[in-house]
């Protein structure tokens, strides 16, 4: 199965095609600079006029889901799933045309701690709404792509930080479970999904330790936030062991698209460039 991971700047959105010849995507952001690239590069992908079976979006923030309606017109959108979790800006335009694709398309709510399973994937839902939460980045749906067995996996790690990993992955999940052969950094390589404000002296790191990636893949491009954060690419290449090239941690803005292909034999590839 096919995993491409877009350059859309300081955002996310990645392609999928499953084995079984469905077609879904992972967030969005598509802008005036980059549209005319991703929708060329979306159609090349998914073939002209076929439908997107499935939006997952992992959060609604504005970089997770814009660009939304020129999507669907190009690759009309079968379904949307999304933790139902309020987002940050939710009187912007991004937001509202989201949630006007929302009212005349499917639509489902991921429950935290579920799966589903397609022939030989499993998409895990490792996190979700959680009532005593507030943060909508600590609601992040975590995703877990499963081809065939465990180990041959995608991990997108959304906009999560530390807390949610703390309390509601790590508690529930072994290290088994979480243990991925390439991660999708959290935050576009911020720092909050190692810090945590009540350890001064250390950084949180068991979650990374569990997953344990072959290689991290960061999403980021040209912002105003100071991203990636120089201490947390420090982390991921401590905790990524690297492919069999000694390639530890690869970022859109260097690597543009790439394409992760995930093998019938348990291994996995990645070109980047595409």
């Amino acid at each position: 199965m096919e995993i491409h991971v877009l350059d859309v700047g300081c955002g996310s959105m990645a392609l999928i095609l499953n084995p079984d010849g469905t077609r879904y995507v992972i967030d969005c952001n598509i802008t005036e600079d980059n549209k005319e690239n991703i929708l060329a590069y979306t159609q090349r992908i998914f073939g002209r006029g076929n439908p997107i079976d499935v939006f997952i979006n992992t959060h609604r923030d504005a970089d997770h889901m814009r660009g939304i309606t020129c999507l669907h017109n190009q690759h009309t959108i079968k379904e949307i799933k999304d933790t139902d979790v309020p987002g940050t800006t939710t009187d912007t335009s991004d937001y509202l045309a989201y949630m006007r694709l929302r009212r005349v398309v499917k639509c489902a709510t991921i429950e935290p701690r579920t799966f589903i399973e397609k022939g030989d994937v499993k998409y895990r839902f490792l996190n979700g709404n959680w009532e005593e939460y507030t943060d909508t980045n600590q609601q992040s749906a975590v995703i877990k792509i499963e081809y065939k067995k465990p180990s041959c996996s995608v991990l997108f790690a959304a906009d999560t930080d530390f807390r949610a990993w703390k309390e509601k992955i790590l508690a529930h999940y072994s290290t088994s479970d979480l243990k991925s052969s390439l991660l999708i950094a959290a935050h576009h390589g911020s720092i909050t999904f190692f810090d945590d404000p009540s350890d001064t002296q250390h950084y949180y790191e068991d979650h990374i330790k569990g997953i344990s990636p072959s290689m991290t893949l960061v999403s980021v491009g040209p912002n105003q936030h100071g991203l990636p954060d120089k201490k947390a690419i420090e982390i991921y290449e401590k905790h990524t062991t690297g492919s069999s090239q000694g390639n530890k941690v690869f970022m859109t803005q260097d690597k543009k698209h790439m394409k992760i292909t995930l093998k019938d034999d348990g291994g996995w590839s990645l070109s980047v460039n595409q």
